[in-house]
């Protein structure tokens, strides 16, 4: 029953949201620098120049990493095939090891289309201290990246990754994630911690390290700068990763170290003049632009500029907020004084399509038993099960709503229905239940 709750929360739930900011920031981008042949060039210049340099350091590592094969370290080579299978990849990615200088790291990439992952020596040397495990977790964390797309999507999402604060927001929830499905996939959150562990004091010192006290750390490390560091970094501080995966295994026993609030006020306010000073140097720069002038005065295009800064500030119906802070006990006593179940935050979304874009099936069981619309419509016109499918690929979600009574055929604003997204996303188990 845990192995199944923990399946149930491999996505660490802000991911979702934070994605969906970066994409609606990311898509604006890319729409007011059509309108400008400057904004054209711009676009196109950044694309190639990314994928030139990406492309030359990939084919470097391709000439002169060592690949692993049935031929070349076999032993892990097929443990770590076996990895990929039970995590569902639809191809094997190619893995390669390359010298490190000392530097513990890996990473997953694409070259022309092709997945692969990279593992520095100085991990892989692991291997031959019996720790293989740690391998294997580290390629778990990277396989999981490429289970969750989040290569594939960088480029659509370049505009925000250099806005302060939005992009590493995102990257950090994708971390968090990735730590879940490796923990979860090795089957060893000791492992797991060990391998965070090892990043933080080196390969021959993890084993020693007291890491409650590590974690304690964040109660007594605080501060302004402190904050500002992690807000500003692609990767949560290593404490937190390890409180988060202990967090989620166990809960009541390791609740989540809280921050001194002082440095967090404080970086807050400053982070509201920073990226208030950066907004309205966007907004001179764009209006400067004479091919702009008109698509500016949309009115339209203000009222989406206000909802990706106020995004933060809305207040979720009752129903919508017990879901979001997983608080069962709430839930039921909400509906019980007669709350409605099926209340709609401003994007028309309920309780239960919370309950779906997270994953959560107790809760969206829950929900649908008492009462819950199962082909509710947000403002975009996604029902639940469209939003399984396309946000979070889960069958378990897909079946218990379609026994519940989704409707299959309804379309979204797009025009599209569960089994197009799943035709998209190219999941063929997801294909085949909604024929």
């Amino acid at each position: 029953m845990l192995e199944e709750s923990l399946k149930n929360r491999l996505v660490y739930r802000k991911e979702n949201i934070y994605f969906a900011v970066t994409l609606i920031f990311s898509i604006l981008t890319y729409v007011v620098l059509f309108f400008s042949v400057i904004g054209i060039a711009i676009i196109l210049g950044l694309m190639l120049v990314s994928y030139f340099f990406h492309a030359l350091s990939m084919a470097s590592i391709r000439r002169n990493g060592v690949r692993l094969s049935e031929q070349q370290f076999p032993f892990l080579y097929q443990k770590a095939v076996k990895l990929a299978q039970d995590m569902e990849l639809e191809k094997m990615p190619a893995i390669y090891v390359m010298e490190s200088m000392g530097i513990l790291n890996a990473f997953a990439t694409r070259f022309f289309g092709k997945n692969m992952v990279v593992v520095y020596s100085e991990i892989f040397d692991l291997v031959e201290e019996n720790r293989e495990d740690e391998v294997l977790f580290v390629l778990a964390h990277e396989f999981a990246h490429l289970k969750r797309r989040h290569v594939l999507v960088h480029l659509l999402l370049l505009p925000a990754m250099f806005v302060p604060f939005l992009g590493e927001a995102y990257l950090r929830a994708c971390e968090y994630t990735c730590d879940r499905y490796a923990a979860y996939y090795v089957s060893n959150v000791d492992t797991a911690k060990e391998a965070l562990s090892m990043l933080a004091i080196g390969k021959k010192l993890s084993g020693k390290m007291n890491k409650e006290a590590y974690v304690q750390q964040l109660s007594e490390e605080s501060g302004f700068f402190a904050w500002l560091s992690e807000k500003l970094s692609s990767h949560p501080d290593l404490p937190k990763r390890i409180n988060a995966l202990d967090h989620w295994v166990s809960p009541e026993l390791y609740p989540l170290v809280r921050e001194k609030k002082t440095g967090i006020i404080v970086g807050t306010i400053a982070s509201i003049v920073l990226v208030a000073s950066l907004t309205g140097a966007a907004v001179l720069l764009v209006r400067g632009t004479q091919a702009l002038t008109a698509f500016l005065e949309d009115p339209y295009f203000y009222e989406d500029e206000e909802y990706l800064y106020e995004e933060e500030m809305i207040e979720y119906p009752p129903v919508i907020q017990a879901v979001m802070d997983e608080d069962m006990e709430r839930l039921e006593q909400l509906v019980v004084e007669g709350t409605p179940i099926d209340e709609k935050d401003t994007d028309g979304y309920t309780a239960l399509q919370y309950a779906v874009i997270w994953g959560d099936v107790e809760a969206a069981q829950w929900l649908i038993e008492n009462g819950a619309d199962v082909n509710t419509a947000d403002n975009w016109g996604s029902t639940p099960l469209m939003n399984a499918v396309y946000n979070v690929s889960d069958v378990e979600i897909v079946e218990l709503l379609l026994a519940n009574g989704a409707d299959k055929t309804l379309k979204d604003s797009d025009g599209k229905t569960a089994y197009d997204y799943a035709v998209e996303i190219r999941e063929s188990e997801l294909r085949d239940i909604l024929k």
